[in-house]
Order: structure tokens, then sequence, then C-alpha cells
């Protein structure tokens, strides 16, 4: 594990994650020679930008659900603390 640790914050993990980068942006305009395949850089962009739109509006729709769960579990939460301080209080 510690070697697992070393290498991941090793100048040979950040230069291996650059050339990954690299390479995958690289695939895009690997394929625009091929004869009916349609690859350029705007559409891989365009296609990233689509599903990063959609990750973020999925985030967005999970916060609305949860910011009111959450509210109530906190409400709950402080009650609980303020009633026992109150009998706490009242059997000194």
């Amino acid at each position: 594990m510690k070697k697992i640790k070393s290498w991941l914050t090793s100048k040979t993990a950040r230069a291996s994650a650059v050339l990954a980068l690299a390479a995958v942006s690289l695939c895009g305009s690997a394929f625009a020679a091929v004869e009916g395949v349609e690859s350029s850089s705007e559409t891989v962009m365009t296609a990233m930008q689509t599903g990063f739109q959609g990750f973020a509006d999925d985030a967005l729709k999970m916060i609305a659900i949860i910011v009111p769960i959450a509210l109530g579990v906190a409400g709950v939460v402080w009650l609980v603390r303020k009633a026992l301080g109150w009998f706490k209080s009242m059997s000194k």
C-alpha cells in the first residue's frame, strides 16, 4: 500500500496522467482520416459539454431532493439536543 501511495504522489504518476490525457485528446483526431467516421475536436468538445451539463443538471436535482430531508434531520437532532439539555437542567 505504501508503494502505491508513494507512486501516486511521484512525478512519474503526474507525467503518466498528462500523457494519458494527451493520448485521449488525440484519439478524436486519429480516426478523422477514416472514411465515414466524423470526428473532430469540436465534436468531442460538444459531447463533453453535453455530458458535463447533464451531470450538473442531475447533481442539482439530487441536491434539491436531499436538502429538505437534511434540514428535517438537522431540525430533529437540534430539538433532541435542546430537550436533553432541558431535562438535564431540571435534574440539577
